[in-house]
């Protein structure tokens, strides 16, 4: 009995984790970044009936190597942004922020590039770090 309890548990913190998720609307999948351009990132948070204590996210930008890109979870890169994250409420069904970036010189002709979003809350009653990685496949210019 006490086996179905815990799974029952686990399925619970499951789908809270999930209905956390945030999505990086822009960039996305094939977007093309020109260093010393001036972008404006996008994050969207669907609505949720948990309670996510916000702390805050990162952006950041790096190039891939022989087509490999790095796992952001190793790796980030350039960071572009650092810091809070207070989305204001949008349509019917969830939240967003844009910020403006700026995609550094250095960058100049690297080709192929990972956009990464890193989001970090506490989540629920207890409450836990709940830490989440979202990208976008870029080339950079």
């Amino acid at each position: 009995m006490k086996f179905f309890s815990t799974v029952a548990v686990l399925v619970g913190v499951a789908a809270t984790a999930l209905a956390q998720t945030i999505e990086l609307a822009y960039p996305t999948d094939g977007t093309v970044l020109t260093p010393g351009q001036n972008i404006t990132a996008q994050i969207v948070q669907p609505e949720s009936m948990a309670s996510c204590i916000q702390v805050g996210i990162a952006l950041a930008l790096n190039a891939c190597e022989n087509g490999v890109c790095p796992d952001p979870a190793q790796e980030l890169g350039a960071i572009l942004y650092a810091g809070p994250w207070t989305p204001t409420g949008h349509q019917v069904g969830g939240f967003y922020q844009n910020f403006s970036v700026s995609i550094p010189m250095f960058l100049q002709g690297a080709g192929p590039g990972i956009f990464s979003l890193t989001h970090l809350c506490l989540l629920g009653g207890g409450p836990a770090p709940f830490l989440e990685y979202r990208n976008a496949s870029v080339t950079i210019a």
